[in-house]
């Protein structure tokens, strides 16, 4: 478990990082950062979806239900060369809703630290999205 604690928070690290850049380095790197930051969470809900393939292969709904998660993700890689605020929105419900799936589906939430690991790590994106999107509004 312990394994799984320090890559989920190592994963964690690419969306604050990409969160706070813009004011480390200015507002230049903005558009460039939060590209990433929507490229990176694609990636992630994709390869997070795929956990439940890995759960229970047999039963359709749940497969059919982590393929559009990963296709959303993938959508709003495309979205955001159009609109960042409306791909990072995206995400922010994606990463949400595909926490309460894994919470049904995912017999791992059983584990009190692996559900405080993925609260944490849900909440955490959740919460770069929102002051993402924050900082692009204003």
């Amino acid at each position: 478990m312990q394994t799984k604690i320090t890559l989920g928070y190592l994963g964690f690290l690419p969306f604050a990082a990409l969160t706070i850049l813009p004011w480390i380095l200015g507002e230049t790197y903005e558009e460039i950062s939060f590209q990433l930051l929507v490229v990176y969470g694609g990636i992630i809900i994709s390869f997070l979806s795929g956990i439940i393939w890995g759960i229970d292969s047999t039963n359709q709904k749940n497969l059919v239900i982590a393929i559009i998660f990963s296709l959303m993700g993938f959508g709003s890689i495309l979205l955001a060369s159009i609109n960042l605020i409306y791909a990072m929105t995206l995400l922010f419900f994606l990463f949400f809703l595909f926490y309460l799936l894994e919470s049904k589906v995912n017999p791992q939430f059983t584990n009190p630290d692996y559900l405080k690991l993925r609260k944490n790590l849900t909440t955490g994106v959740c919460g770069c999205y929102m002051f993402s999107i924050v900082i692009l509004i204003y």
